[in-house]
């Protein structure tokens, strides 16, 4: 758990996708929008209740069982296009930045990344997440979703404009208070600049999401994160204008998301202001701050505490380690993310429901542990390929980091319970209790071990966090969710991760990668050894599609 795209650099599931935080309330089927029909209402069927709760033959179930799987797999797979492409345009830009940028300028990079992810995240008031329940849910036809569309983006061009002003009129002091220097006062005012884009290209992407056009978002995040890529290597190579030039880098990908969505946008809906649908967006979206400030605390914090009671050297050498562990959220959590939604409520219909998610959580979190743990070691080998050997001794943090999106990806299936029953404000106090541990754990770390103790408060933060939400929605939705699967799959990973690092320090780069691959290799027969690969479950599921009677449910 994306109505805007992702910065060229870095990528993380920051707060400029709500609805990747914890906070977000996902909609339900009934909220969610299909390709828009004139003649069709978006409101269920008077019937649609009782009929979805009536027991379906075994058959029929065993062919709705793989049907759901089925549909969460390839909505995941559409999204995972345009995911795909900015840990791509990261591994590009991370060597290129680290390489041309000195570590402090890197580090101040960061810092302000960091800080337009908290300006942006709290400047669109929940905007992104409000939009699409009025379009999907409170207006029927399609003047009053078009006159939603045009309310969004008249409210979004009002206060991104005056947040920017603000910003680009108190740079200096911004500087001040961030590096305790007036001289990066030309940097801010480019932040400033990305925050108004980013804001400003939410309507357009959110729109393609809520008429369900998956391919067109992807062609358009992709082209965004590829111009940024190319705009970042003119500005800050041939023009060399540094940290300012990888700013206006990304302000250029997200250009052109604005000026391709917005005149359609325009030309389609106009610019009408409806104080009504204002009021109903502002009065949805607003409390979500709240949250999305818990998340900014728990998830991107710690550059500013490093750089704090670190150094900014430092903190280029964690955001980079960081960036490279954190591709496991862009890769699998955030699509995930994405098609979770519709898939959850749907399979909430079902009788069959708690066994049905325990299954999910089963292979989602063998998906998890193997992708973490090849990440953890292709990212320590790229780490001393690719960067300056100044940065090196954060390889650490990558594995730390992969662990803690590892955690986070198992919260978004605990969360289940929070979001059916409706009790989201749950989520808001799970999220600020971890994000007020992490802040403790920085401050108490950070001074005793450097990045090192910034990686550990993120896995700690992001663990008590995973487990808060399994005490709580065990409460409210008990799912029978395989606890001891996951802590021995876990268990596991990490001894054989200690192993081979140990094993490969007397060896060459090819044999340690051809050693790395095997013991990921390895790793997988195990943990599908240890999910018990449910053959007789797939010859049943076989059997149900080929019109077979199926005895037992799946």
């Amino acid at each position: 758990m994306k109505p805007t795209t992702q910065q060229p650099y870095p990528v993380y599931p920051g707060p400029q996708y709500p609805q990747y935080a914890p906070g977000y309330q996902p909609p339900s089927p009934a909220q969610v929008v299909q390709p828009m029909q004139p003649a069709q209402s978006a409101l269920p069927t008077p019937s649609a209740g009782p009929r979805a709760s009536t027991p379906a033959p075994t058959s029929e179930k065993a062919n709705d069982y793989v049907g759901q799987l089925r549909r969460l797999v390839k909505s995941s797979g559409i999204y995972a296009l345009s995911s795909l492409a900015g840990p791509l345009t990261s591994l590009v830009l991370a060597p290129f930045l680290t390489h041309a940028l000195s570590r402090d300028e890197y580090g101040a990079l960061s810092v302000l990344l960091s800080a337009i992810s908290l300006i942006a995240g709290i400047t669109q008031l929940g905007l992104g997440n409000a939009f699409f329940r009025a379009y999907g849910y409170d207006y029927e036809s399609r003047r009053e979703r078009l006159r939603v569309l045009s309310t969004l983006v008249a409210l979004l061009l009002v206060i991104s404009i005056a947040a920017t002003l603000a910003m680009s009129l108190g740079a200096a002091l911004i500087a001040s208070l961030l590096f305790q220097s007036a001289l990066l006062t030309a940097p801010v005012q480019a932040a400033a600049l990305v925050v108004l884009l980013q804001n400003l290209s939410v309507p357009g992407l959110a729109w393609l999401r809520a008429e369900n056009r998956p391919a067109l978002y992807a062609v358009l995040s992709i082209t965004n994160l590829l111009v940024g890529l190319l705009a970042t290597l003119l500005y800050v190579g041939p023009l060399h204008l540094g940290m300012t030039g990888a700013l206006l880098g990304t302000a250029s990908g997200y250009a052109v998301v604005v000026f391709g969505m917005l005149p359609v946008i325009l030309w389609e809906a106009g610019l009408d202001f409806d104080r009504e649908m204002a009021h109903n967006m502002l009065s949805f979206g607003m409390p979500l701050v709240a949250s999305f400030v818990s998340v900014w605390v728990l998830q991107l914090s710690d550059r500013y505490l490093l750089s704090r009671f670190g150094s900014l050297a430092e903190t280029a050498s964690y955001s980079i380690a960081y960036t490279l562990g954190n591709v496991l959220g862009v890769l699998v959590i955030s699509p995930f993310n994405l098609a979770w939604p519709t898939t959850m409520f749907s399979v909430a219909r079902r009788r069959d429901a708690p066994q049905l998610f325990q299954l999910i959580f089963r292979w989602f979190s063998v998906v998890l542990l193997l992708a973490a743990f090849g990440l953890s070691l292709a990212g320590k080998f790229l780490l001393e390929v690719l960067f300056p050997a100044s940065y090196h001794g954060a390889s650490p943090v990558i594995s730390l980091v992969a662990m803690s999106m590892v955690f986070y990806g198992i919260y978004n299936v605990f969360n289940v319970g929070i979001s059916i029953k409706r009790k989201t404000w749950y989520a808001v106090v799970l999220t600020a209790e971890a994000a007020i541990f992490n802040v403790v754990l920085n401050v108490v770390l950070i001074p005793l071990t450097g990045a090192l103790g910034a990686a550990f408060s993120t896995l700690l933060a992001y663990a008590f966090l995973s487990l808060l939400a399994y005490l709580v929605n065990n409460q409210m939705y008990p799912v029978p969710f395989e606890i001891g699967f996951f802590l021995s799959a876990l268990a596991l990973g990490i001894m054989l991760y200690l192993g081979a690092a140990f094993f490969v320090q007397s060896l060459d780069p090819v044999s340690a990668a051809t050693f790395y691959g095997l013991t990921w290799l390895a790793y997988a027969v195990m943990l599908l050894i240890l999910a018990r690969l449910p053959v007789r479950q797939l010859v049943r599921l076989r059997q149900a599609l080929s019109g077979r009677r199926v005895k037992r449910s799946v």
